[in-house]
């Protein structure tokens, strides 16, 4: 691989993507499908736990701060629906409903930035981040789950200026995390799952409004619209 893993990261992401493959051929109810990517997540707590006790000392990341949740997330369809399900299980009526509120809200946003290139995406929080923290923690997806930081005040910083100002990877675990992200999505893409990444808060708000998302994905049809698939240079997807 050219991924930039190290030789036990790469067995890491090969490892995965084996095991997570052996549990969605062995599936034989379709709702199930959707259960094997879940307890998939549970290698990103494994990961943690084995990677080197420096790296984990380093972490900076703490309940609240959700400086990292104003980022753009692009995320692939079972992670949205696993995402959808959470919310579906465990909010109330009221909070779902504001939920899908600011998910409209930042879909119609999304949509004309893809139709006027030049207009700045803004460093805006995630949809799901509510008073510093993630609403759905226990469902949030790979990419939230890969991410950590060595620095506080580096988040801050790099959230003030807009971009990446200072360096706040954390050499020893960000590999092994994203081994486990990539091994998860490549196996499920192998499988014939809808291999789109689409942007969080737009297909988000088509998993809660529309229940046909997750049928689609069972069929391993696309799930989501193309006005909700993630698109860095800010074009409309084909």
């Amino acid at each position: 691989m050219s991924s930039g893993f190290t030789a036990d990261e790469e067995d890491l992401y090969f490892d995965t993507v084996e095991a997570v493959q052996r549990r969605l051929r062995k599936t034989r109810n379709p709702a199930d499908l959707l259960a094997v990517i879940r307890e998939a997540f549970k290698g990103f707590e494994r990961a943690f736990a084995s990677a080197p006790v420096a790296a984990r000392a380093a972490v900076a990341c703490r309940a609240g701060c959700g400086t990292c949740c104003h980022n753009e997330v692009a995320v692939q369809a079972h992670e949205v629906l696993i995402a959808a399900e959470y919310v579906q299980t465990h909010f109330s009526p009221a909070d779902l409903e504001a939920l899908v509120a600011r998910a409209a809200a930042h879909r119609t946003a999304y949509a004309a930035r893809l139709v006027d290139p030049a207009w700045v995406w803004p460093k805006t929080p995630c949809v799901l981040l509510r008073e510093g923290s993630c609403s759905i923690y226990e469902g949030r997806p790979g990419i939230c789950r890969a991410y950590h930081s060595n620095s506080l005040a580096g988040c801050i910083t790099n959230l003030a200026a807009g971009h990446e100002q200072v360096d706040v990877k954390i050499r020893g675990l960000r590999g092994r995390m994203f081994a486990v992200m990539l091994g998860i999505d490549q196996a499920a893409e192998a499988a014939g799952f809808d291999e789109h990444a689409y942007d969080l808060g737009s297909a988000l708000h088509e998993a809660l409004t529309n229940s046909q998302c997750a049928i689609r994905w069972m069929r391993r049809e696309p799930a989501f619209p193309a006005d909700c698939r993630e698109d860095m240079d800010g074009h409309a997807p084909a």
